[in-house]
């Protein structure tokens, strides 16, 4: 038996610079969540935000990793768990800040999380735009403190550089305007 209430959880994060007006990644962003609301009874499901994420036009070096990590912790645990991993993830994108802190203080709502999608937009450099979507599970391993992690992993990065990369992205998103500050929300400064 499950030692924990399944609650799942989603996280959008942003990362760039101030801005006059709103960032492509705050853009692309807006449309996903839009995307990912029509179908309130799947927005939490993994397979929903990997397809949304398809969505993005244009998409140079995707890569999608799937892997089962065996960990043993306290239940408690697990959120720190869970963003250490997504911010992992995220590193590709040259993240020079901590973004586990920001992940982790968001699943601290949620107890002990046992899914979690967390989909991060680094605009650090003004030039691309790297997206990096992680969806965790945990299973029970049937021990005390003995959890099954898995972990899908797709990550792809937008050449802004590219004038046909930069029309699409405009052409495609360029109704959205930031997305409001929803509790799944975050923007982060580089």
């Amino acid at each position: 038996m499950n030692p924990f209430e399944k609650t799942s959880a989603g996280l959008f994060l942003v990362v760039g610079p101030p801005s006059s007006g709103p960032l492509e990644a705050e853009r692309i962003c807006s449309a996903l969540i839009q995307k990912l609301s029509e179908g309130p009874t799947l927005n939490l499901d993994a397979s929903t935000w990997q397809n949304a994420m398809q969505m993005v036009p244009n998409q140079v070096e995707t890569a999608t990793t799937s892997m089962t990590l065996n960990r043993t912790m306290a239940v408690a645990e697990l959120p720190d768990a869970f963003a250490s991993i997504c911010a992992n993830a995220a590193d590709g994108a040259k993240a020079a800040f901590d973004l586990a802190k920001p992940i982790s203080i968001y699943l601290s709502k949620y107890d002990e999380p046992t899914a979690f999608n967390c989909l991060i937009l680094d605009q650090s450099d003004s030039a691309e735009i790297h997206l990096s979507l992680t969806c965790l599970a945990v299973f029970d391993r049937g021990s005390l403190g003995s959890f099954a992690l898995t972990s899908t992993l797709l990550k792809a990065s937008l050449n802004l550089s590219n004038k046909h990369t930069q029309s699409t992205i405009a052409q495609v998103f360029g109704r959205f305007g930031p997305p409001s500050d929803s509790p799944y929300y975050l923007r982060v400064l580089p």
